[in-house]
């Protein structure tokens, strides 16, 4: 679906009732899931309008719109150093409602392009995130997972994604090897915010101002914040990140929080190639096998990577800061129930 922004903005006037629109703004983007664009009215009021393009991002910002007075309550009490969505209307559509919000103070920087100071904040971001009270998420309707049903929703999704696509074996024995493998799922159940990507990190003045995307939050593993950041982040920015983020709890890093960081770093091409099949788009398709053939290749040169019996990262004692990601490396152990 192809939206012009002239289009957006009159999505904008259907949603937010007696508003007078007068030129289309930025930024006018799309991805795989949603159209964004802006419209500004009469009385000099930036909004940002965000369309769903499919059921999947849909269903996501209705469970933003509602988790946003929850969150409203804790930024209003202190508890979060940042702007959220606020939504101020809505437009009906096929593919599920238009959301219009005013446009928060900030802008999106590549993570690739994060100074060190940057990368800094954004660790002690994550941690402000996973700290906030389980009942943050719950009260409004997000689901909760205890590291076992972790565990067993992770395996299902690897089962099913198997099912409709093509894994290689090497990677789906490496995979099931480690999500069986009960010592690596003995952790806290934390808020994970669930999509953490540039777009919805805005900043300002050197620190996050405002953090979009919450429609996928949920109470579960705190790894999973980080997956995307280690597979696409340089190592000094990534270890740049994980140092601010232990610093910033109240507790520890549970022993085995890097392992599964790893583990769902390289599940995400998995769930790409899902994308494209709910989608049926068979250039994401092609992309996501293409990836999946290239890890199952390094897996199956590297006597370290080997699949059995299990592969662990070697854990960490209480305080180290890797000053690389190289330190973070591949060992053997013995599966264990």
């Amino acid at each position: 679906m192809k939206m012009s922004p002239y289009h957006l903005a009159a999505l904008a006037v259907v949603a937010i009732d007696g508003l007078n629109a007068v030129s289309i703004r930025g930024p006018y983007s799309s991805s795989p899931d949603y159209m964004y664009g802006g419209v500004l009215d009469s009385r000099g009021k930036h909004w940002i309008v965000k369309v769903p393009l499919n059921t999947h991002a849909s269903t996501a910002i209705e469970a933003e719109a509602g988790l946003a007075p929850v969150l409203m309550e804790r930024l209003r009490h202190g508890q979060l150093p940042f702007d959220i969505m606020r939504p101020a209307g809505f437009a009906p559509m096929e593919t599920g409602r238009a959301i219009v919000y005013p446009r928060p103070l900030g802008k999106s920087i590549d993570f690739d392009d994060l100074s060190t100071d940057q990368a800094h904040e954004l660790g002690r971001t994550l941690a402000t995130i996973h700290q906030l009270e389980p009942t943050t998420i719950t009260d409004a309707g997000m689901p909760g997972y205890d590291a076992d049903m972790v565990r067993k929703r992770l395996l299902t999704e690897l089962h099913d994604a198997n099912a409709a696509g093509n894994i290689p074996a090497v990677l789906l024995r490496r995979w099931e090897n480690a999500i069986e493998n009960s010592q690596l799922w003995h952790f806290t159940p934390a808020v994970v915010h669930g999509d953490i990507a540039s777009d919805n990190i805005l900043w300002s003045e050197g620190h996050v101002s405002c953090v979009l995307g919450f429609g996928e939050a949920h109470v579960g593993d705190p790894a999973q914040d980080f997956a995307s950041l280690m597979s696409g982040l340089d190592e000094s920015l990534f270890d740049a990140i994980v140092e601010s983020y232990r610093n910033s709890l109240n507790s520890s890093i549970d022993e085995y929080f890097f392992t599964r960081i790893v583990l769902l770093s390289e599940i995400a091409l998995a769930r790409w190639m899902m994308f494209g099949i709910r989608n049926q788009d068979p250039a994401i398709v092609r992309e996501a096998e293409g990836m999946l053939d290239e890890l199952a290749q390094d897996v199956a040169s590297d006597p370290d990577l080997a699949p059995g019996p299990v592969w662990n990262v070697d854990s960490l004692e209480d305080g180290f800061v890797p000053e690389v990601a190289d330190d973070l490396t591949f060992s053997s152990a013995p599966s264990a129930e």
